[in-house]
């Protein structure tokens, strides 16, 4: 297709993400978790829009993540289908293949009946009174009677009548009798929500280093220059500027964690793999976040942002909104950068945004970023604010995240499962979660921490 200008734009094919060989392979829990990760990538990029989404790629895909969840939703459905037939098939097997309450002897005798505490306790009359609470609450006097079959003994239950010993709940007495209500599914930890990555540009790698330049020094010395006056000495020469230039290179590190289950318990509890499978990347990712932040440059760890020699922006006797304003001018004329971000721990930003004015005066008035009311993404002096537990409660950061930094893939976060050690004799394996990624500051004067936030 031809733009106005006459060049050809591209044509983009969008497809899912994940093969159909791929998504076959998912359990249910496997599934859930992808199609939750999808609708976030995809959700991430449409905030960076107000409308239309005006950049081609993006679009693209955005039409990608949904064509995947499309795909995942459809073999979710199939999923679904084939646990409640296999519940139907389990529950009817249950239910026929217990032994039958009455029977026919051979010799043509008269059925065996109930016996009358049988017949009490699936009466009409009992079960309609327990159903409505009424054996719960010492306010009502229940009374209602039982009509038993013919031919039923009453000799042994005017007998149990006559006992002084009460029957309840307790494990000596009908306790036996009471099954637990027993809820499907686990009850998850929650995790923090992950932010910071979607600020931070991505990139592939094929090798375990990465080797690149960066300019230190640049020596601008461009003036006007006047017309020679002579064909010798130093008249109209122009003025020589200059750059300096470093090798830096940067390994790619491995992040990884494993789990062991045994064979058992992945037979028995098909849906745990999927479960395990989902908390073990969920913990490589809240890892590659926080060192992406903070890392501190030893040993595996990544030399994360607030490490990497960016400015630093005291609090001082400044407000904490002050302070911000001040960094990103800093991260402005210092490193020339136009910030996009701000980054800060969910209770220093609590704090600012409470913040009222004429506080000094003990007379609260309104709030200084606006009425409670207010809807929209939190922002402060025009940027979007990030709350994220990555970062130390007391430090802010303000930033260029699309120019200053990128995130390199070498490994992309993955699952193995196999045999380690003496696991084949134990019936045992082993679940394991790895990715290797490279972090790089291209330039920390792009970058600019705030200290000191209350």
């Amino acid at each position: 297709m031809s733009s106005p200008n006459g060049t050809v734009e591209p044509v983009y094919k969008p497809e899912p993400l994940f093969t159909k060989e791929q998504i076959g392979n998912m359990v249910l829990a496997e599934v859930q978790a992808n199609l939750k990760d999808q609708y976030e990538k995809a959700e991430a990029i449409e905030r960076r829009y107000d409308g239309l989404i005006t950049d081609a790629e993006d679009e693209h895909q955005v039409k990608r993540h949904l064509l995947t969840v499309d795909a995942l939703v459809e073999y979710e459905g199939r999923l679904r289908d084939a646990l409640d037939r296999k519940q139907r098939v389990s529950t009817g097997l249950d239910t026929y293949s217990r032994p039958a309450t009455t029977h026919i002897q051979p010799n043509n005798q008269v059925p065996q009946l109930l016996s009358p505490g049988d017949q009490f306790v699936r009466s009409a009359e009992w079960n309609q009174l327990r159903k409505s609470g009424r054996f719960e609450s010492s306010l009502h006097r229940n009374e209602f009677a039982v009509m038993l079959s013919n031919g039923t003994s009453l000799i042994s239950w005017q007998r149990a009548l006559e006992q002084k010993t009460l029957i309840n709940s307790g494990s000596g007495s009908a306790g036996a009798m009471v099954f637990p209500d027993i809820q499907p599914g686990v009850v998850s930890i929650l995790q923090r929500e992950i932010n910071v990555l979607d600020l931070i540009p991505r990139l592939g790698t094929d090798s375990n280093v990465v080797e690149w330049v960066r300019e230190t020094a640049f020596t601008n010395a461009a003036a006007p220059t006047p017309e020679a006056t002579a064909s010798t000495g130093t008249t109209g020469t122009k003025p020589e500027s200059a750059l300096t230039y470093q090798a830096m290179t940067t390994n790619v590190h491995t992040m990884a964690h494993w789990i062991p289950i045994t064979n058992n318990a992945l037979n028995d509890a098909p849906q745990i793999r999927g479960i395990i499978n989902s908390r073990l990347l969920l913990g490589l990712t809240l890892t590659l976040e926080t060192q992406i932040v903070s890392g501190d440059g030893t040993g595996e760890n990544f030399t994360g942002i607030l490490n990497a020699g960016i400015g630093n922006q005291p609090l001082g006797t400044d407000s904490t909104l002050d302070a911000v304003f001040k960094a990103r001018t800093m991260v402005r004329v210092v490193g020339h950068a136009r910030p996009n971000a701000i980054v800060m721990h969910p209770y220093n930003w609590q704090t600012a945004r409470l913040s009222r004015e004429n506080t000094a005066s003990a007379t609260l008035g309104g709030y200084m970023m606006g009425p409670p009311s207010m809807t929209g993404a939190n922002t402060a002096w025009g940027l979007p604010v990030v709350e994220s537990e990555a970062i130390p409660q007391g430090t802010a950061l303000v930033g260029d995240f699309a120019m200053g930094c990128t995130l390199f893939d070498r490994e992309q976060s993955n699952i193995r499962v196999g045999l380690v050690n003496d696991n084949f004799i134990r019936n045992m394996q082993t679940i394991l979660a790895e990715l290797r990624a490279a972090f790089i500051v291209w330039r920390p004067t792009a970058f600019a921490r705030v200290t000191g936030v209350t």
